[in-house]
């Protein structure tokens, strides 16, 4: 007789478990800070002719490039910040790695609140590498609504509207090639993703073997989150520079080149300083 209570308990237990799964993943309801937010060094706040930053350490595939994910992004792994846009207008976000690290970067739109870290598992998205829910594996390339970025989405796991582009600088993985974790294609260069022109009038960008960037023009008031990563599986990793520039390219020059006057000022004063001295 105990063991038939038991039983029958077990069966409550399970039918119990079942339902409230079947609820989840059939409403809105769900649990956000499935990932940590990263923090800039002063302010994520970004205004017109602001520029912000931060240095971190990204693996050598946490973007891409992973064969264990059948190359999609391991997200437990790579570095995620968000940014608040409070003017309309031109935003550069730029990653440069150090010699052993070929960076990854993606852009995503929340609009009036910041990214509230998704679900995990939401919706129980099983990635073609085996049982790698999201996000310890998940989709970085694709558009919000695609395999691997429910549990990101707004309306299902998460906050996030739009999917506006992303950068990579290693190799290139086609799904009709060889089956990529989510069914997307990772593809070396800048690429514009977004399907609106809701947050944006355009994204263009660029990648060198150590560095890349994104930019977009006219980007609207709101906030955005970012994911950085590597993306060479045959490197070791490395150190990175992420900057979130509001500057006019035309500034950005000026600031450059003021800046590499100000080093040979610096420079030559040391020289005199020490030739006065040894004289």
């Amino acid at each position: 007789m105990p063991t038939q209570s038991n039983s029958k308990k077990t069966n409550v237990l399970i039918a119990i478990t079942i339902s409230t799964i079947t609820m989840l993943v059939n409403t809105n309801a769900y649990t956000a800070d499935a990932v940590a937010i990263n923090a800039f060094n002063d302010t994520n706040h970004v205004h017109s002719g602001d520029a912000i930053t931060v240095t971190s350490f990204a693996l050598p595939s946490s973007y891409s490039n992973n064969p264990n994910f059948n190359y999609s992004a391991w997200g437990d792994t790579g570095s995620w910040y968000t940014f608040m846009n409070h003017d309309v207008t031109d935003v550069t976000v730029s990653v440069l790695g150090d010699t052993n690290l070929a960076p990854g970067i993606t852009v995503w739109a929340t609009g009036g609140s910041e990214f509230d870290g998704g679900t995990t598992a939401f919706g129980f998205e099983t990635s073609t590498a085996g049982f790698f829910l999201t996000p310890a594996s998940f989709n970085a390339t694709g558009v919000i609504g695609n395999t691997g970025t429910l549990w990101m989405a707004d309306g299902a796991g998460g906050n996030t509207i739009e999917t506006l582009g992303y950068a990579v600088s290693g190799p290139t993985h086609l799904n009709s090639t060889a089956a990529t974790g989510w069914g997307e294609n990772i593809v070396t260069g800048a690429h514009d993703v977004s399907l609106t022109n809701t947050f944006e009038n355009g994204v263009t960008g660029n990648t060198t073997a150590n560095s890349v960037s994104l930019s977009f023009n006219n980007l609207a008031s709101g906030w955005y989150t970012v994911y950085v990563g590597g993306t060479d599986h045959s490197l070791v990793g490395g150190d990175f520079n992420l900057v979130v520039s509001a500057v006019p390219e035309t500034e950005t020059w000026a600031m450059l080149l003021a800046g590499l006057g100000l080093v040979g000022w610096r420079l030559k004063k040391q020289q005199k300083e020490l030739n006065v001295a040894t004289a």
